[in-house]
């Protein structure tokens, strides 16, 4: 009776492998990297609504102008969202995304504190443009080439706001140059 049970164990384990979900190396690094990426668009949101210009910056939604701080509220809300959805995907997966910025991250965001005013404000502005423009190529990529399903509609689906994201950093930047 004990071998038996000892069968049922390791047949049980068996089973527990074949049915665990084998993410791609490639899907896997996208992953790590858009959590990343993410973390930084929150972090750096967080910085602008708190040290940020109040007043618009000229860049017109509708018939709205947008400040450096109601750019960064959006960032925080879209951002948190997408990591949100993401971790609901990687964590079945047991894929282990980061939850403190890459080094590189942290020095640009440790660059941005540094300063502030007009410098804050024209800084933040070109790291959303050149953030987001890595992360259109980073979403690309994987909508294009990624293997596992999830992940690639995933990054399908979030690439519209992703290029509306960077659209509005470019014109804000554009107003401050």
């Amino acid at each position: 009776m004990m071998l038996a049970a000892g069968m049922f164990v390791a047949v049980s384990c068996d089973d527990d492998d074949e049915n665990m979900v084998t993410v791609p190396e490639a899907d896997r690094t996208f992953a790590i990297s858009a959590a990343d990426g993410g973390m930084f668009e929150v972090k750096a949101g967080e910085m602008a609504v708190a040290k940020g210009d109040s007043s618009a910056t000229g860049m017109v939604m509708g018939s709205d102008s947008m400040s450096i701080k109601s750019f960064g509220q959006m960032m925080i809300t879209d951002h948190t969202k997408a990591n949100n959805e993401l971790k609901g995907i990687a964590d079945p997966k047991d894929v282990d995304l980061p939850t403190t910025l890459s080094s590189a991250k942290q020095m640009k965001l440790d660059s941005l504190n540094a300063v502030s005013g007009a410098a804050f404000s024209t800084m933040y502005a070109r790291m959303m443009v050149t953030s987001h423009q890595e992360t259109i190529a980073l979403f690309e990529k994987e909508s294009s080439t990624g293997q596992d399903a999830e992940l690639k509609s995933w990054a399908t689906q979030k690439l519209p706001t992703l290029k509306h994201h960077l659209e509005m950093a470019e014109m804000m930047y554009d107003e401050m140059k």
